[in-house]
């Protein structure tokens, strides 16, 4: 592990989730044996515009259910329940924070959905996988902590099926420009790696994956940053038991660096080229 990627685990992980996550799910009158993603979503889609991101995601390529997805950055395991449960397909989840792996799971197995996705800490530099395994690779708010995206999205591309799919939405940034920190993804500049949507398009094409769409759902994430300043949930269910008592700075300085166009929310959809 280097140590970089050493950093970048210490700055996600955080001792006892999974406990922290149960024991608001109780104190909130929450039966855990009924527990559904949906209930899990104020917590469970730590990116850019929560669960609206993700439905957004899966309308560009839908999911069928005979597809095997690949989640790449996982977290907790929300995006991938709320695609298993869905459209009924199945879904491998990654994540480096072991942290995470063991939340996904246990929160999976109690909405009953672990017959179709699964988790395992892996790098995704390195993914533990075949080639052209997967039909569909799925990256949220991910590669901001990779500096090397040349092999990032190498390994993304060799385990996709010929004609599969990626679907991303990430931050970037010109050279230019610098967010204010600390931030959801970074506390400090030495794990943030933003680059432009330009390099990134120019990084995927070489690759092997033909982008089919590519936008800046900039003004959407600031819509939704705004919406979240005036309806903080007035319960336990929050991002800090995930994320850590920070988070509502770490959001701030994301939206400003947002509204002065610091940085900029990129959504991407691309296909496997045969």
């Amino acid at each position: 592990m280097t140590n970089i990627t050493s950093k970048v685990v210490s700055h996600y992980n955080m001792q006892g989730i999974g406990n922290r996550i149960l024991s608001a799910l109780k104190d909130e009158g929450i039966d855990i044996n009924s527990l559904t993603p949906n209930i899990l979503t104020p917590i469970d889609q730590f990116h850019t515009r929560g669960i609206r991101a993700t439905k957004d995601l899966a309308n560009i390529v839908t999911p069928t259910a005979s597809m095997h997805l690949l989640d790449v950055g996982c977290g907790i395991g929300g995006t991938a329940r709320y695609l298993a449960s869905t459209y009924g397909c199945q879904v491998t989840g990654i994540d480096l924070t072991n942290e995470y792996i063991e939340a996904a799971s246990m929160l999976t197995e109690l909405c009953h959905l672990d017959n179709l996705v699964n988790f395992r800490q892996a790098n995704a530099l390195n993914l533990p996988f075949n080639d052209n395994s997967f039909d569909m690779v799925w990256c949220q708010n991910v590669a901001m902590n990779i500096e090397d995206k040349n092999s990032l999205y190498r390994e993304i591309a060799r385990v996709i099926i010929s004609e599969g799919y990626f679907i991303s939405t990430e931050m970037s940034a010109d050279k230019n420009s610098s967010p204010y920190f600390p931030l959801p993804w970074a506390r400090s500049p030495e794990i943030s790696f933003l680059i432009s949507q330009k390099e990134m398009l120019t990084k995927l094409k070489n690759s092997g994956l033909k982008v089919i769409e590519s936008k800046d759902t900039s003004l959407n994430a600031i819509k939704a940053f705004n919406t979240m300043v005036k309806t903080q949930p007035h319960n336990r269910l929050s991002l800090s038991l995930i994320a850590g008592e920070d988070i509502d700075v770490r959001v701030a300085n994301v939206r400003q660096s947002l509204i002065e166009r610091r940085i900029f929310n990129v959504t991407i959809a691309a296909k496997k080229q045969m």
